[in-house]
């Protein structure tokens, strides 16, 4: 993918803006679902790898629903043996990325999600055409990035449970500072607080609908 530059017209003149590999990537990965995206050819190759990094959690796992090897049973040919020779096993794998992985429309995407959660070093498997060693140089190299993808996939969550405990206060307030018993001098300083509660509900939401992928 490259940079373009697109134009946007405004009052009277035309001003341009740029549009980066980034921003491009993102609003495809936002406005494509991982169905579509594969059958573009766009989780394959060099551009799959950067369409992937973008991609979260959940559209990584509904992606690997449309593997190659999605509907097979030989799951251990993904895996080494126990005490299996090298020259056997470095064999199989080969093997093993002939069969599934070569022209899998989904590669991309299962990489990305190997490294983003690896497994344990000694149960590392063959994933989007990659060995192990490869896998563990990769994730070295992206560090950095793989970190970053981990706090998308958990943003959602976690500003799940802030939207949940303001509108847990938003309904204390409104039991305690609402109502005829409450005089009339404190009315204006509760209606002020529980106005200010609705709002950051509101904001918390938009955040996290645009967190899951949502327009706000």
């Amino acid at each position: 993918m490259t940079s373009m530059t697109a134009a946007r017209p405004t009052q009277g003149t035309a001003s341009r803006i740029t549009l980066t590999s980034d921003d491009i990537t993102r609003e495809l990965v936002s406005t494509h679902t991982p169905a579509a995206l594969a059958e573009s050819g766009y989780l394959t190759g060099p551009d799959g790898h950067t369409v992937a990094g973008q991609m979260r959690e959940h559209q990584l796992d509904e992606a690997l629903l449309l593997g190659r090897c999605s509907t097979t049973n030989d799951v251990d040919a993904f895996y080494r043996r126990d005490e299996e020779p090298d020259e056997q096993w470095h064999a199989r794998r080969e093997d093993t990325i002939a069969k599934y992985c070569a022209r899998c429309p989904i590669a991309a995407a299962c990489l990305e999600l190997a490294l983003r959660y690896p497994e344990a070093p000694q149960d590392l498997a063959v994933r989007g055409g990659i060995t192990e060693e490869d896998q563990l140089a990769l994730a070295d190299m992206e560090a950095e990035r793989l970190a970053a993808a981990r706090e998308r996939d958990r943003a959602p969550y976690e500003q799940r449970a802030m939207r949940l405990h303001a509108a847990r206060q938003v309904l204390g307030l409104a039991r305690s500072h609402i109502g005829l018993s409450v005089k009339p001098e404190y009315r204006n300083k509760n209606h002020a607080e529980l106005s200010a509660a609705v709002s950051k509900l509101e904001q918390l939401r938009k955040n996290h609908r645009r967190a899951t992928g949502w327009a706000a």
